[in-house]
Parts: structure tokens; C-alpha cells; sequence
């Protein structure tokens, strides 16, 4: 058994080299169709499209990008796919999210390497992707499709953009402000056992259960 003192010095691999290219891959890719998919959805954003090289080329560039995007979301889901199922406990845990939000955690189901909110997360951004995809062909040859298709595209597009933007932000804040050390794992690939403990109990015990 390790004694809970021994933890904070006592580091724990939680992602891989290879899991956290796919994650940062993954991450910078979206932050920039976000940015740029902000500055062409409005014109209240349009200095975005400036900042960014300009509205001509950021139209060029975006939709490389997504395929870009697409090509990490794939290699992320062949590298999770199985940590994104929901079990019985996820269920009971996303009924009780009040108390993962006010810090109350010990009132939760234990949760093993990935909680439901992550989880949900990661399908939710991987649907989002899909959709990203298949609306963004429309949109990229308009010309080749009937105009009411690629206004329905046009559609789908923005509501997923609507959806994926402020879960992507919720996904950068609980990673660093919210829970301290969390964005350390995806840096080093590392976090202390203690983290591990006050986190993610029921993987403590898969990872020390020898």
C-alpha cells in the first residue's frame, strides 16, 4: 500500500507521448477553425480574420485546417474510444454535476481514469467533428449541390460551432484554473498521486492496486 503522504512526490503517467501529440494536435487545430470560425460566422469578430492573416486567406486556410482537424479527431478516437463509453455509474454521476461544480467530489460514484464529463466531452467533440465534416464539403463546393442543401449545411455548421465553442472554452478552463495540476498531465504527460487520489479514486486503486 502507498501512504497518502508519499503521494504529492509519487508521479503517476496518465497520457503517453503519442496521447498527448493526438490531444495538442487536436486542440490547436480546433483553436484556430474557432477563432477564424468566429470571425467569418460574425462581423463583430471580423479583426479575428485580420489577426489572422486576413479574410481571403483565413477562407482558404479554414477549411484545411479542418481536415487537418478531422485527421487527429480520427486517430483520437481509435486511441480512446474504449475510455468514452458510459457505464451505469457515469449516469448517476452527470445526474449529481452540482456537486463536481461546487468542489464536492467525495459525494460523486469514484471515478476511474476519465470522468463522465470528460467522456461526454470527448463524444461530444468527436459527433461535432463529424458533422463539421459533412457540412463543411457542402460548403466548401456550393456550386456542386442544390442551394436548399447548402443552406441546411450552412445550418449545421453554425449550431455545431455554437455547441463545440463554449464546450471547448469549459474544456480549457476546468483543465487549468479549475483543477490545478490537470494541465501539467498533457504538458509532461505526468501527474502526482495525490491528484490522482483527490480525482480519480477508482483509477488510484486500479493503478496501486498491487
Amino acid at each position: 500500500m502507498v501512504e497518502v503522504k508519499n503521494l504529492e512526490g509519487l508521479e503517476v503517467e496518465r497520457y503517453t507521448t503519442k496521447e498527448r501529440i493526438i490531444h495538442w494536435w487536436v486542440g490547436f487545430s480546433f483553436l484556430f477553425l474557432f477563432l477564424s470560425g468566429l470571425g467569418l460566422f460574425s462581423p463583430k469578430f471580423s479583426w479575428i480574420l485580420t489577426v489572422l492573416g486576413g479574410k481571403e486567406f483565413v477562407r482558404w486556410l479554414h477549411p484545411i485546417v479542418g481536415i487537418f482537424f478531422m485527421v487527429g479527431i480520427v486517430r483520437m478516437y481509435l486511441s480512446w474510444w474504449r475510455d468514452f463509453k458510459l457505464d451505469s455509474e457515469d449516469r448517476v454521476w452527470l445526474k449529481n454535476i452540482k456537486h463536481y461544480i461546487r468542489g464536492e467530489e467525495e459525494k460523486l460514484p469514484p471515478v476511474g481514469k476519465y470522468n463522465a464529463g470528460q467522456k461526454l466531452y470527448g463524444r461530444v467533440m468527436i459527433y461535432g467533428a463529424v458533422l463539421f465534416l459533412i457540412s463543411g464539403i457542402f460548403m466548401w463546393y456550393p456550386l456542386g449541390f442544390p442551394k436548399p442543401i447548402v443552406r441546411i449545411a450552412i445550418l449545421v455548421h453554425e449550431m455545431v460551432f455554437i455547441i463545440l465553442g463554449p464546450a471547448f472554452i469549459v474544456h480549457v478552463y476546468m483543465s487549468t484554473l479549475a483543477m490545478p495540476g490537470t494541465l501539467r498531465a498533457m504538458i509532461t504527460g505526468k501527474v502526482s498521486g495525490l491528484w490522482v487520489l483527490s480525482h480519480h479514486p477508482k483509477w488510484f486503486n486500479e493503478v496501486f492496486k498491487k
